[in-house]
């Protein structure tokens, strides 16, 4: 799991839209679907956050193996600790993972219902790409939009073409369906293909008609949470025409 240039502006905004609202605590709390590394260029951390914050961010020991582990051997920039940088902006943050990975991580399987002390508590949940290597893919997505509290914010992001990158890619149209019937705000989804080393490239997506998508891409969405309601899976937009409400069943009946 990885933050990129694009997701970590895409996070930056979320920060900011987290701080300007009225009831916003003096920190903020995220929670991380594993630990996501903090793969950006000095330059665009010092860009987004000013040189003095970034002076103050832990480095890691173990780049290199984070290096070698995502395939930049002969990427320059330091590697510095994500929940380094997610202090120093004031953001105190939980990481779950099915095992210790990078020594901090509380042990969540999202195959299964998310625990109760975790839902609906986040001010942001970060997930770099965890649901796609989850087998069971929907309860996973499911326990991703349940960690977020009431005006927080998911920040997601996931293959779309990325064959055998996890279990699963995704299709856009899951997000305007799934979300609208759980109480969320679509605000943003886009895709981008290319990779780190070689440079991203951004291009929209189309949520509810059938397109050629570039190779290689990934779906980056971000998404507030309006209300908290029971959740439930969705029928895919283009069939709900083909489903009567129980409502109207029980009165036919």
């Amino acid at each position: 799991m990885a933050i990129d240039s694009l997701y970590l502006s895409l996070l930056a905004n979320t920060i900011k839209m987290q701080r300007s609202r009225p009831d916003a605590p003096k920190r903020l709390s995220a929670l991380a679907l594993a630990y996501p590394d903090l793969l950006v260029p000095k330059a665009h951390l010092e860009a987004l956050f000013g040189p003095d914050l970034v002076a103050g961010i832990k480095p890691r020991e173990d780049a290199e193996q984070i290096k070698q582990w995502h395939g930049l051997k002969t990427w320059a920039d330091p590697v510095y600790d994500t929940l380094s940088l997610l202090d120093a902006l004031g953001i105190d943050t939980t990481v779950t993972d099915v095992a210790v990975v990078r020594g901090m991580e509380v042990i969540v399987d999202l195959n299964e219902p998310l625990p109760e002390d975790l839902q609906a508590r986040f001010d942001i949940v970060i997930d770099t790409g965890t649901c796609e290597h989850c087998f069971n893919v929907g309860m996973a997505f499911r326990n991703t939009c349940e960690a977020v509290a009431v005006g927080g914010h998911l920040v997601h992001a996931a293959p779309m073409t990325r064959m055998n990158h996890g279990f699963w890619n995704f299709c856009p149209t899951i997000y305007p369906d799934y979300l609208g019937d759980n109480g969320f705000k679509l605000q943003y989804l886009s895709s981008v293909t290319g990779g780190i080393m070689e440079g991203q490239r951004e291009f929209p997506v189309d949520p509810f008609n059938r397109f050629v998508p570039q190779p290689h891409a990934a779906i980056y969405m971000l998404a507030k949470r309006l209300e908290r309601k029971p959740p439930v899976w969705p029928v895919q937009r283009k069939y709900r025409q083909f489903i009567k409400p129980a409502a109207a069943e029980q009165g036919a009946g």
